[in-house]
């Protein structure tokens, strides 16, 4: 965790045009497969 917030202090933050960032943590796994169905016709 201090290593991802010395790279949002000291890199993402200091970008042009970056005032701020957004973390989201992952508590629970949602969707167990990668595979996408899409339907033909």
């Amino acid at each position: 965790m201090s290593a991802y917030r010395k790279l949002l202090g000291e890199t993402l933050l200091r970008l042009p045009g970056v005032n701020d960032t957004r973390t989201y943590v992952v508590m629970e796994e949602v969707k167990q497969s990668n595979r996408l169905v899409i339907k033909t016709r």
